[in-house]
């Protein structure tokens, strides 16, 4: 891999090189090693050799200002033609007054006057953004039923809203008394539907409301509610009218979890100079050259590497930036070991692994790295070394681990997002786009990579049965169980489409997403097993994307005549969020995402079923979010 010497601070990691060609994610011609397996029953080995090559990178030689370098700017003039150019035209697109989407005009409108009301103190004068003969429901429900969960969390429901008199001001003041006691509670609000069938001057808003705070002795409590919102004024908009659709509200005694990161990263003085910065900072000192993209799709895998049944963490990251592994000591904080282990690698790296591969006992590491699947075995103390690399996924993106054909091994399964690189080095859907958006299949084709033993892997993804409907774009997939018939079953989840549920029959796959149920086309980003329902039958949660641009947008006439394939209905499904498959006694799959109100995990990723109270029922974690921006008020 070339040095650039593009980072402002020095960095040391290995680069790897495959024989015979050097392979860094470069374009270089792969070849694979003939099959060598020895003795009975030994299987083909399609790894490729590989070493890694350490290189250091050097301190950015730092500008003087005195000298003038790099300081000017450019003495080339371009003469300006009044005309709108390709990207001034994207850009119109995106504004709702001049692309002419009145539902998104009006949604910005009342969006800052929603904030006004957030904002406002108990004596606020609001009566500017309401009208005269505003009315408005009771904002807490007149008769509240409490359920108490171990731990002491406090949950309170209701569904009944009274009329109320008082006005704005001092009903929003009310319902921050009811969470907040030492700190000023925070009000946020987000319009997730709007509706422009009213008379004239009329419209409505379906308003998602979240109201947080703690006390002064760390008591927590929240609450969320959903407003329907009466507007007149297309030009001005006035609140005619308030109406509470729902309300919960959570007590919880004490904190359940602190963010202990700086203090367990305090010995590995690594994490805070790499890890602390976000993409957008390192986008500005790598360039694509070096495989860093803005997009930032990268994992980390825990376990115990050095057998002192403690925990470590491998983290992967962007091209140019090293992978690290943070090996646990008995305090609880962490040591940088990435290159004493030998898995300091420079190559944009999306997911790993850590499982005993070769059944010694101790815990192995695969790297799906942008060159090759990565295959290393640990010695027994955290020390790790190349057994090779397989070239069968162009662009992998995670990776899933289970025994598919019940042989003691434990075999790969490995996604593949994008159809491989462009000409121009673009990956994903930086080089090609979804078609058709809601059910694409010009994806990368997904591995299964079996397991023959002492390090031998082989592509079988043909013969058992795993390349039907895998053209798909593939972020993750997750092993299970679910037929309860002694094998591992395999769900596929897709961006930008329908999922696959591939059906083990004695190590033979077929998909059956359809016929129990599953596909669940949307925005897939995830998926976790578990007993939602206690009835010991394993369910299924889906983590997608749910937009409430989206949830507005598609529902409106202009959206709807503008569409000629008939997909109004399938792109509306696209925004609505996770997914909930609960298993019926008979195998099938019913869709409980609306009525266990499952659906709204903002920008979902990794989405898991955990025991968060120790109650003995299983809840929901959803890991969210994507490129910040500056609002702070956004829920």
């Amino acid at each position: 891999m070339i040095d650039f010497r593009l980072s402002f601070t020095a960095v040391v990691g290995c680069v790897l090189v495959v024989a015979p060609a050097l392979f860094a994610g470069c374009g270089g011609k792969k070849e694979k090693r003939a099959n060598v397996g020895t003795g009975a029953g030994a299987g083909p080995n399609e790894l490729l050799r590989v070493t890694a090559k350490a290189i250091q990178r050097l301190h950015r030689p730092a500008l003087n200002p005195e000298e003038g370098v790099g300081v000017r700017g450019s003495d080339i003039r371009v003469a300006f033609t009044g005309e709108e150019t390709v990207a001034d035209l994207e850009i119109a697109a995106l504004m709702p007054e001049r692309s002419g989407w009145n539902s998104e005009h009006l949604t910005l409108l009342v969006s800052g006057l929603l904030s006004q009301v957030a904002e406002a103190a108990v004596d606020s004068d609001l009566s500017g953004l309401v009208l005269e003969d505003f009315h408005s429901s009771a904002f807490v429900p007149s008769e509240v039923q409490q359920r108490v969960l171990p731990g002491g969390i406090k949950i309170l429901t209701g569904s009944s809203f009274g009329p109320s008199g008082a006005d704005l001001s001092r009903k929003l003041a009310d319902l921050r008394e009811r969470v907040e006691g030492g700190k000023r509670a925070s009000v946020r609000f987000k319009t997730v539907a709007i509706d422009l069938e009213g008379q004239g001057e009329e419209f409505s808003t379906e308003v998602l409301v979240e109201v947080v705070s703690s006390d002064i002795d760390d008591r927590l409590a929240q609450i969320d509610a959903v407003w329907q919102c009466d507007w007149v004024g297309r030009e001005a908009p006035r609140l005619a009218g308030l109406k509470v659709m729902s309300y919960r509200e959570t007590h919880v005694p004490g904190v359940l979890y602190e963010d202990a990161t700086r203090g367990v990263f305090a010995n590995a003085p690594s994490f805070r100079r790499q890890m602390m910065h976000g993409v957008g900072y390192w986008c500005e000192r790598l360039t694509r050259v070096d495989d860093m993209h803005i997009t930032g799709h990268q994992g980390i895998a825990v376990g115990d590497v050095n057998g002192d049944g403690l925990d470590d963490v491998y983290v992967c990251d962007g091209g140019g930036l090293p992978n690290r592994l943070y090996v646990q000591s008995e305090d609880g904080t962490v040591e940088d070991r990435s290159a004493a282990a030998g898995v300091d690698f420079l190559e944009s790296s999306r997911s790993a692994l850590i499982v005993d591969l070769d059944n010694d006992g101790d815990q192995d590491l695969v790297v799906a790295t942008v060159a090759l699947v990565l295959f290393l075995e640990n010695d027994g103390s955290g020390v790790f070394s190349l057994q090779g690399g397989h070239p069968g996924s162009p662009g992998p993106y995670s990776m899933a681990a289970a025994d598919y054909d019940n042989d003691g091994d434990l075999d790969l399964y490995v996604a593949d997002y994008g159809a491989g690189r462009s000409s121009s080095g673009a990956q994903g859907f930086e080089a090609q786009s979804p078609i058709p958006y809601n059910d694409a299949e010009n994806g990368g084709r997904n591995i299964l990579l079996a397991n023959h033993g002492k390090f031998r892997f082989s592509d079988v993804t043909e013969s058992v049965g795993l390349d039907q409907n895998n053209t798909r774009w593939t972020f993750a997939a997750s092993w299970e169980d679910y037929d309860q018939d002694g094998d591992a079953d395999l769900y596929v989840v897709n961006d930008f489409g329908r999922n696959s549920l591939y059906r083990n029959d004695g190590g033979v796959f077929k998909d059956v997403a359809k016929e129990v149920g599953v596909e669940d086309m949307a925005g897939g980003m995830s998926a976790s097993w578990g007993d939602a329902d206690g009835d010991g039958r394993m369910d299924l949660y889906v983590g997608n994307m749910f937009s409430a641009a989206g949830n507005r947008v598609t529902y409106q006439r202009k959206f709807e005549d503008s569409r000629v394939g008939g997909d109004v209905v399938a792109l509306q499904r696209m925004a609505r969020g996770n997914s909930l498959f609960v298993q019926g006694a008979k195998g099938g799959f019913r869709d409980k995402s609306m009525s266990a109100g499952v659906t709204m995990g903002r920008w979902a990723w990794s989405s898991g079923f955990v025991d968060l109270n120790n109650d003995g029922r299983e809840d929901l974690l959803v890991a969210n979010g994507y490129l910040s921006n500056t609002r702070a008020d956004d829920l």
